[in-house]
C-alpha cells in the first residue's frame, strides 16, 4: 500500500449520516495521497455529495463505498457513482 495504490471498501448502513463517514474516510484519504488542499476539499464535498445520492436511492440497505488510488487518480464510488481527482 502506497498513496499511490490503495484501496479499502466500506460498508455504510443506509442513514443520513453515512455521507458523513464516507467524507471523514475521503478526507483521509485526501491526506495520505497529499492532495492539496482546495482539491481535496472538492473532491471530499463531491464525495459527501455522491454518498447522500446513493444512500438516499437505497431503499434502506447499506451501501459499499470504495476508496483507492490507481493509475494516477484518486476515486470513490459508491452505489454506481465515481468520484475521481488526479493525485498530481
Amino acid at each position: 500500500m502506497t498513496p499511490q495504490a490503495f484501496s479499502f471498501k466500506l460498508t455504510v448502513p443506509a442513514d443520513p449520516e453515512g455521507a458523513t463517514v464516507v467524507a471523514v474516510m475521503a478526507n483521509h484519504a485526501v491526506e495520505y495521497t497529499q492532495i492539496d488542499a482546495a482539491r481535496g476539499a472538492a473532491f471530499v464535498e463531491r464525495a459527501r455529495a455522491a454518498a447522500a445520492q446513493a444512500l438516499d436511492g437505497s431503499g434502506g440497505k447499506h451501501c459499499t463505498a470504495v476508496i483507492g488510488a490507481a493509475d494516477g487518480q484518486l476515486t470513490m464510488t459508491i452505489g454506481g457513482q465515481t468520484v475521481s481527482e488526479p493525485l498530481a
